[in-house]
């Protein structure tokens, strides 16, 4: 058997032991924005799932609504058409349900790190000694020990970024929606963070659902990729990523992490030129 085979083979047993219920489930989801003279429509029946435990990423051409759909499933906007479940309650168009990470890391600058963290379980009411030992742990373990009482100002954007994430982390909702966390950062900062969250996310098993336009990044991070089309979104593949857990970096430079990336940027070229080609015409 070929190590290809092999790792493809060790991705499917641990599936198959595993089948943890849906966390998420947004189901024929569409979205049109009305106009003054013409409606804009973003989303076009999209379909997808998240389990608890599962990392599962949205990649797609710039502009093809895929913060939207964040918007729907967090509540904020409701569809046109199509459900939102989580944990196999219908929730379409109520907030309160995820905890969510912007592209920014959206830390208030007159609280502590600290306080900033326990911001979610501060609105649920739930702060007391043990969350904030809690809070402590995590942060000594994101590498932010010693930095409880510090300012965000006073950090550098990757350790904001963590701050952030951790927020998200710790909040009581299942699902975590992180929207582009890592896109502001410089190439270094953004390799660092990428090794950080697949090791905390390793420990923690959360179920995220993660949107980026970096390739290399979802397949590293991913159980599942959902590869949107132009606007209006739809679901244009759905790439299963075979590479059993733990991961490291060095999975980068298999041939089958290789193939899938070519595999992906193909795709999203194609979509890329296609809504050019709308925009100008």
């Amino acid at each position: 058997m070929s190590k290809t085979e092999e790792m493809r083979s060790s991705a499917q047993v641990e599936t198959a032991q595993a089948e943890p219920p849906l966390a998420l489930e947004a189901t024929g989801v569409s979205k049109a924005f009305r106009g003054k003279r013409d409606n804009l429509q973003v989303l076009n029946n999209v379909t997808l799932t998240v389990r608890k435990g599962e990392f599962v990423s949205i990649i797609g051409p710039s502009g093809s609504g895929k913060s939207t759909l964040f918007h729907i499933i967090g509540g904020l906007v409701k569809p046109d058409a199509g459900t939102v479940r989580m944990n196999g309650t219908d929730v379409t168009g109520q907030q309160g349900h995820i905890s969510y990470m912007p592209q920014q890391p959206a830390l208030f600058p007159w609280r502590t790190i600290e306080d900033n963290v326990l911001l979610s379980q501060e609105i649920q009411g739930s702060v007391d000694q043990a969350a904030r030992e809690n809070a402590r742990y995590w942060l000594d373990k994101v590498g932010l020990g010693g930095f409880e009482k510090a300012h965000p100002h006073t950090l550098s954007g990757g350790m904001q970024q963590r701050a952030a994430f951790l927020r998200a982390l710790l909040s009581p909702q299942e699902l975590m929606c992180l929207d582009e966390p890592f896109s502001a950062l410089d190439a270094l900062t953004r390799s660092d963070m990428q090794r950080w969250l697949l090791n905390i996310w390793e420990e923690s098993r959360r179920s995220v659902l993660f949107i980026t336009h970096n390739i290399e990044e979802a397949l590293l991070l991913s159980n599942r990729i959902y590869v949107f089309s132009g606007r209006p979104a739809s679901v244009l593949q759905v790439v299963d990523v075979p590479f059993p857990r733990p991961r490291s970096e060095e999975i980068i430079e298999h041939p089958e992490f290789i193939k899938l990336r070519r595999e992906l940027s193909g795709w999203m070229r194609e979509e890329q030129l296609k809504m050019q080609k709308v925009l100008k015409g």
